[in-house]
């Protein structure tokens, strides 16, 4: 499968793009900093630059079967506007040139799922995770509105973890502890998985241990 990553040079971003090419797949990773992603493959091409720029993200979309996005904003603490007009963009290319598979990465501090995410998240989320959160309803708000076949992967508290492929996915799970998390890696697992699983389909899953 031919697959577009955006945000591939974050944290997640690696992960996706490793465990693409791990699977067999075409990886074009959507970058605005090249050398910040340290892998290298013959299945791999790199594309540099910004989400806003529509014209290079038609571009980047020409002949893929499927994206996936780890697009976040450079700070936790401030509302990033262009994040989310590049998510426009995207979904807008996305259904001007017929690709119509989106899995997009959010998180679980959003509004509908917060209070299911563990006592940290539930209460600091609104506070100290404000920013993110809106930028992640507000990408989440455009995806939902699309004509594409979308999965939103709503992903407890990320960390640098192993790659243990064991963790739990639903509509409706509930943290178990005072705060949810869930490995980097395994959330890439999870959301490669979706290339060729339709289980959540125009749904948001919860991902957590």
């Amino acid at each position: 499968m031919n697959i577009l990553i955006f945000g591939a040079s974050g944290a997640t971003g690696h992960e996706l793009v490793k465990q693409g090419l791990e699977h067999g797949h075409n990886v074009t990773a959507y970058v605005r900093t090249p050398s910040k992603l340290t892998v290298q493959h013959q299945n791999l091409k790199v594309i540099q630059g910004d989400v806003i720029n529509a014209p290079l993200v038609r571009n980047a979309m020409e002949g893929k079967d499927a994206v996936l996005s780890a697009l976040g904003a450079s700070s936790p603490f401030k509302f990033d506007n262009a994040v989310v007009d590049g998510m426009h963009n995207i979904v807008q290319v996305m259904e001007q040139t017929g690709v119509t598979r989106l899995i997009y990465l959010s998180a679980m501090s959003v509004k509908e799922s917060r209070n299911d995410a563990g006592f940290l998240i539930k209460f600091l989320a609104p506070i100290l995770l404000r920013t993110e959160t809106a930028g992640h309803e507000a990408r989440e708000s455009i995806i939902t509105q699309s004509r594409l076949e979308w999965t939103i992967v709503r992903a407890a508290a990320l960390t640098n973890g192993a790659h243990k492929v064991i963790y739990r996915s639903g509509i409706d799970i509930r943290a178990t502890g005072i705060v949810a998390s869930i490995s980097r890696a395994d959330v890439a697992d999870f959301m490669i998985k979706q290339l060729t699983d339709k289980t959540f389909l125009f749904k948001a899953p919860r991902l957590m241990y």
